[in-house]
């Protein structure tokens, strides 16, 4: 349903949520890195990524490469 998945490149995060559901944070660790990261939801849609920020920095995409994760990691997720 959060669709945070691991990949052979690195995480991959696609979720599919109920509509009403406006943010989820979740804490999850890949490959010894840590990870904070929030779900918004403004258009209150189920599925389908707008834009990913990690660590203040967009990518393209739905897929954080391995090679750009920190230690500690923040990501931004917002649906739309």
């Amino acid at each position: 349903i959060l669709g945070i998945q691991p990949d052979y490149t690195g995480l991959r995060i696609d979720p599919c949520i109920p509509s009403d559901w406006k943010e989820i944070s979740i804490s999850r660790k890949f490959r010894g890195k840590n990870f904070q990261i929030v779900i918004r939801n403004p258009n209150c849609v189920q599925k389908g990524v707008r834009q990913i920020t990690v660590n203040g920095k967009e990518i393209q995409g739905n897929l954080i490469p391995f090679k750009i994760m920190q230690d500690d990691n923040t990501v931004v997720v917002e649906m739309g």
